[in-house]
This record gives structure tokens, C-alpha cells and sequence, in this order.
């Protein structure tokens, strides 16, 4: 009986780890809502747009990113509570959002720009918010018996 000797040859195993420019948007969104003087976060026309059909709040909104395979690039468009030091707002931010993002996924934030596209009491944007919701339920019921 001949023995065949088979040559066993050990491939490295290619394993990757790869996020989506959403979620990288959605953890952003959450860090940056823990700080406080941020009242909302803003989108575009389209994101305003949709947010009458929403029934919850889009924690994506007024962010975008850019993800690579070891960095990602971040955008932030916000409204900020008159009064507040926009700089020490802006501070707390990068540290939340760097921190959340590199120890969740150990993606390096390379960029963070954050735009503040408005400034508004915390009462003149809670009676928006409320007008705005108004308005939204008004829709919804309309939809509905339509």
C-alpha cells in the first residue's frame, strides 16, 4: 500500500469589520444629544420633509459621515440654546463623539465640523417643537381619514 502524502498549506483567514455610514451617523447623533446646550439637530430640505411622515425622531438628522476603513469624516448642522458658550459646547462635542465612535467601532475620527445654522432660547424652541408636532399629528389625521 503507497501513502500519499498531501501538502496542507494554512491560508490566513481575511476577516473584516466594516460600518455603515448610518450607523457611524446614528452614534454621533447620540453622543452629541447628551450634550447639554444642543437643542435639535438640523437637516435639509428633504430631511425636513420627511420628518412630517415620522412618528419617532430620526437620530441621523443634521449629520453626515464619510467611513473609510480605519477613519471617518463627520458634518454636524445644529441649532444652539441662546446664551451658551458655543465653544465649550463645541469641545464637550468632539471629545462625546470621538470617544463613542472610536471605542464602539475603533474607527479614528479624523474630522468633525460642526455648523451652527441657529440660535434659539430653550423656550422659543420648545413652542417650535410643539407647533411643529401639532402640525405633524394634524397630517397624520387627516392622512388617516382620508
Amino acid at each position: 500500500m503507497e501513502m500519499t502524502n498531501t501538502a496542507v498549506t494554512n491560508t490566513p483567514a481575511v476577516d473584516t469589520l466594516t460600518f455603515s455610514d448610518n450607523v457611524i451617523t446614528k452614534i454621533a447623533g447620540i453622543a452629541i444629544r447628551e450634550v447639554d446646550g444642543v437643542l435639535a439637530l438640523n437637516g435639509g430640505f428633504f430631511d425636513d420633509l420627511a420628518d412630517k411622515f415620522r412618528s419617532r425622531v430620526d437620530l441621523t438628522k443634521g449629520i453626515s459621515a464619510e467611513v473609510g476603513d480605519k477613519q471617518t469624516a463627520i458634518d454636524v448642522d445644529l441649532v444652539l440654546e441662546y446664551g451658551r458658550d458655543a465653544q465649550e459646547i463645541f469641545t464637550q462635542i468632539c471629545g462625546r463623539v470621538r470617544q463613542r465612535i472610536e471605542g464602539m467601532t475603533g474607527l479614528s475620527v479624523v474630522e468633525l465640523n460642526v455648523h451652527v445654522s441657529d440660535v434659539l432660547t430653550r423656550e422659543a424652541w420648545r413652542k417650535q417643537a410643539s407647533d411643529n408636532e401639532i402640525a405633524r399629528q394634524k397630517k397624520l389625521a387627516a392622512q388617516a381619514t382620508a
